[in-house]
């Protein structure tokens, strides 16, 4: 019996090219990705956010906000997250392969 794989907040979201996206781009793709899921999979957006360890208090300002459109809010923090991460990865030297895996 195939394990049924759970949905994943950017499956078939990046171009199938090897081109590398600049970070307006990659805002501009999870935007629209956020959008779709905020109006169709709640759960899914919250659990992946959870998972990619976004502060609880971040997401609720981001929500909240009256200067970004929630979603642009959200797919903004995503990719601060990431790169914080990358940052202390950097740093202190744990390099976890396949971070976006899975997601």
């Amino acid at each position: 019996m195939e394990e049924e794989k759970s949905p994943s907040l950017f499956e078939n979201l990046l171009p199938e090219s090897e081109s590398i996206l600049d970070e307006p781009a990659l805002l501009e793709l999870f935007t629209t990705r956020v959008e779709e899921l905020m109006r169709d999979d709640l759960d899914l957006l919250l659990s992946s956010l959870y998972r990619l360890d976004v502060e609880e208090y971040k997401i609720q300002d981001a929500l909240r906000s009256a200067d970004l459109p929630p979603a642009r809010g959200i797919a903004k923090l995503i990719i601060d997250r990431q790169k914080e991460k990358i940052r202390t990865r950097k740093e202190y030297g744990t390099g976890k392969k396949g971070e976006w895996e899975g997601l």
